[in-house]
């Protein structure tokens, strides 16, 4: 098991490096610097073969934690105990040399990992082949992209077999098809017993690979468990900031107070139904069929064309389909405190079988980031049967046609 136990970070930041120079020559007596606390009393327990999401805003001390997990900061105060060997993708072309070629800062990185030079030989050209570089393997890495640096760093990293693999938000910087190739390696990982620390910005990749996942904000761990949840706490961290950048204050309506929600509450959504087509309320519902989404919405303040939106997710928490009045180009009205309102949207339900929940909201602009008002998670739960007419497999019913000539 992985034990990090009240793990802190505190970084001495001077205004000027002549403070720098005074604190030094007396001897500390003197405080020329202020404190920044980058972690704080961080704890994590991870068994052994566990995929570990890591997810926080910038600066919330994601980086931090990693590079101590790795050994290339120490921490100001607690311990963390990591069993085995530790391979690491950290930041972009970190390791690399920027005058040897491609091969030779695999070689190089090869000795720092500890492995013998016969191992070095046979995992040289399954890199290259990994990496996909060709001919520009040979060349000084200076002359890559931030793409090529990403695949040369991935194929490394994980070539050398570690037991705890530690990425940090690289893989966006790959392309789709990098990306993919890398997943892919990380579930083999996965089922081989390999623990694998990754830090995205990606939430769908987070929720589809990690079995857990702890959010990160000013340093502490603010929440941890099952992904989705996780995500969705991550979420209503975002929803809290503005375009400004300053935090919303919370003011919940006392007429309701539900735990999956979150917002300013300046509008709520009291009530969330899904109708079929003869308008009756249905929990379930056949694939393809005609459907109606109605949200029925309260004012505790004056809006002006709030937008409304809901979205569908899958079993796992996937986003399935999202869809807004701001995206549909429907102007909605101008609302006095205490009114109410009835938003529908129809549609034909072309998703495969299986379990699904609506997700609704009410802010800004947009999306929930100009102005979260009203934000609820999982505020509706149906189930899709087939439709006996058609088989597919997935959950998108596509209207698909076929010709022979």
């Amino acid at each position: 098991m992985i034990v990090i136990r009240d793990i802190c970070k505190t970084y001495k930041i001077f205004d000027r490096q002549l403070d720098r120079l005074k604190e030094w020559a007396c001897f500390g007596r003197v405080k020329f610097h202020r404190d920044y606390k980058a972690l704080s009393n961080v704890t994590l327990n991870v068994d052994v073969g566990t995929v570990y999401g890591v997810v926080g805003m910038n600066g919330a001390g994601k980086s931090t934690l990693l590079k101590i997990l790795t050994g290339t900061a120490i921490p100001t105060s607690g311990e963390c105990k990591l069993p085995g060997r530790v391979s690491a993708l950290l930041e972009l072309g970190a390791g690399f040399h920027s005058e040897l070629t491609g091969r030779e800062n695999v070689i190089v990185n090869g000795r720092l990992h500890g492995l013998t030079s016969e191992e070095i030989k046979n995992q040289v050209e399954e890199i290259k082949d990994f990496s996909e570089l060709g001919e520009f393997f040979e060349q000084p890495i200076r002359t890559y992209s931030s793409g090529m640096y990403i695949r040369l760093g991935f194929a490394v990293a994980s070539s050398v077999k570690p037991d705890i693999l530690i990425i940090d938000e690289a893989l966006s910087v790959g392309d789709a098809h990098f990306q993919q190739k890398c997943i892919k390696r990380i579930k083999e990982f996965k089922k081989q017993g390999m623990t694998i620390f990754f830090v995205s910005h990606d939430l769908a990749t987070v929720k589809a690979i990690c079995d857990k996942a702890a959010l990160l904000d000013k340093g502490q761990i603010i929440a941890e468990g099952i992904p989705l949840i996780v995500m969705e706490k991550y979420n209503e961290l975002i929803s809290q900031v503005g375009i400004s950048g300053h935090e919303y204050s919370f003011d919940r309506s006392p007429t309701k107070n539900l735990s999956k929600s979150h917002g300013n509450f300046k509008a709520i959504i009291e009530h969330v139904s899904l109708t079929d087509a003869q308008g009756k309320n249905a929990s379930v519902v056949i694939s393809g069929t005609a459907i109606t989404i109605e949200l029925t919405a309260k004012f505790h303040a004056d809006l002006d064309n709030p937008t409304f939106g809901i979205l569908i997710r899958d079993h796992l928490g996937n986003d399935i389909f999202g869809i807004n009045t701001h995206g549909l180009g429907f102007r909605t009205k101008k609302y006095k405190i205490g009114q109410s309102t009835k938003v529908t949207f129809a549609m034909n339900l072309d998703l495969g079988p299986g379990d699904y929940t609506i997700s609704t909201a009410i802010h800004a602009e947009m999306n929930h980031t100009d102005g979260n008002y009203f934000w609820e998670d999982r505020a509706l739960a149906f189930k899709v049967l087939p439709d006996a007419r058609l088989h597919f497999v997935g959950v998108a019913r596509l209207k698909a046609q076929v010709t022979e000539s």
